[in-house]
């Protein structure tokens, strides 16, 4: 008897814990926040900060209220070359993780790079030793084939790479079409793109004939 009353009395004790717990268990906050994301073009440029990927980005806890400015990127995963997905997260006070994600445009460093050296390029070719009167459209004059620069003078930053047809920029003649001529475009003088200085090459073009141009003084100056 004196078992049976001894297991009842733990069984009631096992029982009155339970409740207890359940309460305790009922009182907590188990819900996680919600991060909410509004839809924006974000473009976020390798190296950046992370400032423009948190635009429009907003937290809020059922217990903790607002939570936006502890929100947090977790991570940023590469899709292909220019997307990405942006992980998000936020903790509230009873430690309750909330997470979210958006898709965002991304450039690699190496693609900003290369951008910034076009628009330079192009800047320099536009405006270094081109007169508007230069850029009025070749026209064959007799048999002797006719070739003109886009510029005679360029700048370039050692180790940058340097395209020799690329300030060509027409070239003519009575009987050859374009197409002809490109193929037989020369350049005279050297250049080392790695090693600083100032190149002077000459551009000339011979048509089919083994006429030749009068030659174009071009140079190139590496920084």
């Amino acid at each position: 008897m004196k078992h049976r009353g001894l297991a009842l009395v733990m069984a009631a004790a096992c029982a009155v814990l339970t409740v207890i717990a359940a309460f305790i268990y009922l009182r907590q906050d188990n819900t996680p926040p919600e991060i909410k994301i509004e839809e924006r073009d974000i473009t976020y440029t390798e190296g950046d900060g992370h400032d423009a990927l948190m635009e429009g980005v907003s937290a809020i806890d059922k217990a903790d209220g607002d939570l936006s400015g502890q929100v947090f990127v977790s991570k940023i995963v590469l899709t292909s070359e220019d997307s990405a997905i942006v992980y998000y997260g936020v903790m509230d006070e009873s430690k309750n993780i909330g997470t979210a994600r958006r898709r965002v445009t991304y450039k690699s460093a190496a693609a900003v790079q290369e951008e910034q050296q076009a628009e330079e390029t192009a800047g320099e070719v536009e405006g270094e030793g081109v007169s508007p009167e230069d850029q009025t459209p070749l026209e064959a004059d007799g048999p002797v084939p006719i070739m003109a620069l886009t510029t005679d003078q360029m700048t370039i930053k050692a180790g940058e790479a340097f395209d020799p047809l690329s300030v060509v920029r027409d070239a003519v003649d009575d009987k050859d079409d374009k197409n002809t001529l490109y193929q037989h475009i020369h350049t005279d003088g050297t250049y080392d793109v790695r090693t600083p200085g100032s190149y002077e090459i000459r551009y000339y073009v011979t048509d089919s004939d083994g006429n030749a141009s009068e030659p174009c003084i071009f140079t190139l100056t590496v920084e």
